[in-house]
């Protein structure tokens, strides 16, 4: 399964390539198609349909099932997003049509090709998405942005473009994928998704720019209504050091306990307990 390095993109690990290589031999198998030798494979693309489109399969593995929203210790679930190298994206010469999103969940022990006696490979198909929107509505991030997940930060170490799942046409079957036409594909191109942010993320941004004084209080509770959130956003900083800032100006005469107990309303200092 060896998928070498021939774009000059930015890729993933060889172990990540060797997931993507997989689902790629997955769908394939179950579209009744035999397989590229890495001789002959396109650079651009992995499966050719019926119809002429061109399909990029993309996955990204893991030891978790795949979550259409993951939960946070806020109570507030962010929702599932899918990563493209953004140079993958702008490369006019890797000219795939369509991506096909898929999520592999993976056994604690993930080296492939696996054992006969792992149960736990499971490839779960999320949708897929023309090129060209991505490259219109993706975020792109570029290399040390922060990215949450859940209960989990992650920095990322690549030119990374954010796109969200519930912005992907769905499949109900994979056999579905053989029905893309070239019309749905320039469908796509101009469809308007929706955020491609986490509902979280989207009243984090408002807060800040209220504070900056670009948007007013009316905009902030605009976008709450729009992602339907009305829960407190927790920071992304620790609530201590929001304490500490708000105790140090309270020592500089500069504000008084008023301002703390409003803090409190909002956020929860967290005393050391102990290992």
């Amino acid at each position: 399964m060896a998928n070498r390095n021939t774009t000059g993109a930015e890729r993933g690990t060889n172990e990540q390539q060797g997931f993507g290589a997989l689902a790629q031999a997955v769908v394939r198998n179950k579209l009744e198609m035999s397989n590229f030798t890495p001789d002959d494979h396109p650079l651009s693309y992995d499966i050719l349909l019926p119809s002429g489109i061109k399909v990029d399969v993309k996955c990204r593995g893991g030891s978790l099932p795949f979550q259409e929203e993951y939960e946070s210790d806020d109570g507030i679930a962010r929702e599932a997003k899918h990563n493209f190298f953004a140079r993958q994206i702008h490369d006019e010469n890797l000219d795939t049509d369509v991506y096909l999103l898929t999520h592999l969940e993976t056994p604690k022990e993930d080296k492939l090709p696996g054992t006969k006696r792992q149960r736990k490979w499971i490839l779960y198909i999320c949708g897929w998405v023309s090129k060209e929107r991505v490259y219109r509505e993706g975020v792109y991030l570029p290399r040390g942005s922060l990215s949450e997940r859940g209960r989990n930060w992650m920095q990322y170490r690549g030119q990374e473009i954010e796109f969200y799942n519930r912005n992907l046409n769905g499949l109900n079957d994979i056999n579905d994928l053989l029905s893309i036409e070239p019309s749905n594909v320039e469908k796509d191109k101009t469809h308007k998704g929706a955020l491609n942010l986490t509902s979280v993320d989207a009243v984090r941004i408002a807060y800040d720019l209220v504070g900056r004084g670009v948007l007013s209080k009316e905009h902030l509770a605009f976008v709450q209504k729009e992602v339907g959130l009305e829960k407190i956003v927790k920071p992304i900083l620790h609530a201590n050091q929001y304490f500490h800032l708000l105790k140090y100006l309270k020592e500089k005469g500069a504000i008084t306990d008023n301002e703390i107990v409003k803090a409190h309303q909002i956020l929860q200092e967290e005393p050391y307990s102990g290992i």
